[in-house]
C-alpha cells in the first residue's frame, strides 16, 4: 500500500502528464486552425483560376506549413519515458540539438543486451548516424550537423544514452520511439 507521501507523487506526476497532453493538444488543434484558415483563404482568392495555377501557387503555403511542424514542441522539458504497462524507463530531456535519456537504475540494462545492441544502436543510431555522415561528404548537410550519439555507463551498466543533432521532428520521435521499444522490451523479459 501507498503512503500519502507517495500518493502525492504520483498525482503530481499525473497531473505533469496531463498538463503536458493538453498543451499538445492545444498545439495541434492551433496548427489545425491554421491550416483550415490557409485552405479557406485559398478557396476564397482562387477559386476562379484555372488547376494549374492553383497548384503553382499553393505549393510555397504548404511547404511554410510543414516546416513550423517539424520544430519540436517541448524543448527543455524534463519528463518521465514509461513503458507500455507504465513502467518508469528513464528521464527524457528534449533540448534544439540533443536528446537525453537518463535510464531508471532499477533496470539495469547492459550494453551487451540484444534489443538494446542490436536494435537500438545497429540498426536505428548507427544507421542514422551513416546516413549523415554520407550526406555530409556528399554536400548534402553541413559538416557539424549530422547525428551523433554517446552512450554514459556505469560499470556495466547503461546510465544516459544522449542522442545530438537530430535536427527534426520526425527523427526525435524516431528515436524516442526506439529507446522506449528497446527499454521496455529488455524491462518486460526481466519481469
Amino acid at each position: 500500500m501507498l503512503d500519502d507521501e507517495e500518493k502525492l507523487k504520483k498525482l503530481a506526476m499525473v497531473k505533469s502528464y496531463l498538463e503536458r497532453r493538453i498543451g499538445e493538444l492545444s498545439d495541434e488543434i492551433e496548427s489545425l486552425r491554421l491550416l483550415v484558415s490557409i485552405v479557406d483563404e485559398q478557396l476564397t482568392t482562387k477559386s476562379f483560376k484555372t488547376v494549374e495555377t492553383i497548384k503553382k501557387e499553393e505549393k510555397p503555403k504548404v511547404v511554410e506549413v510543414v516546416k513550423k511542424e517539424e520544430k519540436p514542441k517541448e524543448l527543455g522539458a524534463v519528463r518521465n519515458l514509461r513503458g507500455k504497462s507504465g513502467n518508469l524507463l528513464g528521464m527524457l530531456t528534449v533540448t534544439p540539438d540533443e536528446i537525453r535519456l537518463t535510464v531508471n537504475p532499477e533496470l539495469r540494462i547492459t550494453s551487451d543486451m540484444k534489443p538494446f545492441s542490436s536494435f537500438l544502436i545497429k540498426k536505428v543510431l548507427d544507421a542514422m548516424v551513416k546516413v549523415d555522415k554520407e550526406n555530409v561528404d556528399a554536400g548534402k548537410l553541413e559538416p557539424g550537423r549530422e547525428l551523433s550519439y554517446d552512450i554514459v555507463y556505469e560499470g556495466d551498466e547503461v546510465r544516459e544514452i544522449i542522442v545530438r543533432n537530430y535536427r527534426d521532428e520526425t527523427r526525435l520521435r524516431e528515436v524516442i520511439s526506439s529507446i522506449r521499444w528497446a527499454l521496455d522490451t529488455i524491462s518486460s523479459s526481466q519481469r
